[in-house]
């Protein structure tokens, strides 16, 4: 992993990696049920998890990891425009302090802004597709 990042996407066979900037989301999906046995008491299990996350700051690296560019973004709204499997990409997600997780995401958003100075910012929203596990 390239030093102050935590992200890491592979799209179209690039290494993208970006900071989440704190906005990496998992939350329960909850099943309810109701059982006669239990005179009406409901019953709550977690069947699952929707992760999402953003990414921002993203840059590209070589093959090796060392070589850090602007990313192409041109490459992220071919991505962003993408349906079926093609969206999918693999991601990676890790602190310095912490475990490394790992799964498949679709991107659900993008968006690109600059200002007077020709300064852009590129990010994109991700919503994780099956297992999010750690490595």
């Amino acid at each position: 992993m390239v030093n102050g990042y935590n992200i890491t996407l592979k799209i179209g066979g690039k290494t993208i990696v970006g900071r989440t900037q704190d906005d990496l989301t998992i939350a329960a999906v909850v099943k309810e049920s109701l059982d006669k046995d239990d005179a009406g008491t409901k019953r709550f299990s977690v069947t699952g998890h929707d992760v999402t996350f953003k990414v921002s700051a993203m840059m590209s690296v070589d093959a090796v990891g060392s070589g850090v560019q602007k990313i192409n973004r041109n490459d992220l709204i071919e991505q962003a425009l993408k349906k079926g499997t093609q969206a999918v990409v693999a991601v990676q997600y890790l602190c310095t302090s912490g475990d490394t997780y790992a799964g498949n995401a679709i991107m659900t958003n993008y968006s690109e802004s600059s200002n007077a100075s020709d300064e852009a910012t590129l990010s994109a929203d991700f919503k994780v597709t099956g297992t999010f596990t750690k490595q």
